[in-house]
């Protein structure tokens, strides 16, 4: 294929991943048909299918691509940080203020995991911003800010607080309730923080 052909062809699967954001974001997946989306990107019905097998395929690619663009957001929030525990707050505060807005949350947490199955989901996650909260984690590990634990299990209990988190405050859009959420998964989060060591044994009495 020539370079003008691989360009024109990446050009209509950015415009098919564009328009299709939009329109789910703002309707929802079953609300959108297959032939509006063509219509919308100025593209043929083929062209869906060569390059997206149909609309399902091309949500998933609008989820991948919304996953994405939280993880740049996450990765900026976080730059700077004092510290791996500073960085997991930023971090968390950011995924609560993106994940809580309607486009975010629509494509993301209502209709992804009930379009593409939680399994799938998932994983699509796993590979954005799920491996972000494991290395952040194990980070803290790693310079005793948190207790060595089951990194894999801490990061699912703690994703899985996130979205009911960001469910929450979407559905009341209140900023103090964002506070209130962010403060209660530091609490979680900060639990895993090491047990302090013992005082030393003053009781000895010096002849």
């Amino acid at each position: 294929m020539s370079k003008r052909k691989l360009e024109q062809a990446e050009g209509t699967r950015h415009s098919l991943v564009r328009v299709g954001r939009q329109l789910f974001a703002s309707r929802g997946f079953e609300a959108v048909s297959a032939e509006e989306i063509v219509a919308e990107a100025g593209v043929t019905r083929g062209a869906l299918y060569h390059h997206f097998d149909g609309k399902n395929g091309l949500f998933r690619a609008v989820v991948a691509d919304a996953m994405r663009d939280v993880h740049d957001r996450l990765a900026r929030a976080s730059a700077g940080a004092r510290s791996p525990l500073d960085a997991l707050e930023r971090g968390v505060r950011c995924f609560l203020e993106t994940c809580s807005k309607p486009a975010f949350q629509r494509i993301l947490l209502i209709d992804g995991p009930a379009v593409l199955g939680w399994h799938e989901w998932r994983a699509l996650d796993l590979e954005q911003g799920l491996g972000l909260l494991r290395q952040g984690l194990a980070a803290a590990i790693q310079v005793n800010e948190l207790a060595e634990a089951d990194v894999e299990i801490a990061t699912h209990v703690i994703a899985g607080a996130l979205v009911d988190g960001a469910m929450l405050i979407g559905k009341d859009g209140d900023a103090a309730v964002r506070e209130r959420v962010l403060a209660t998964l530091m609490r979680l989060i900060r639990g895993l923080a090491p047990a302090p060591s013992p005082p030393a044994d003053r009781s000895s009495k010096h002849t």
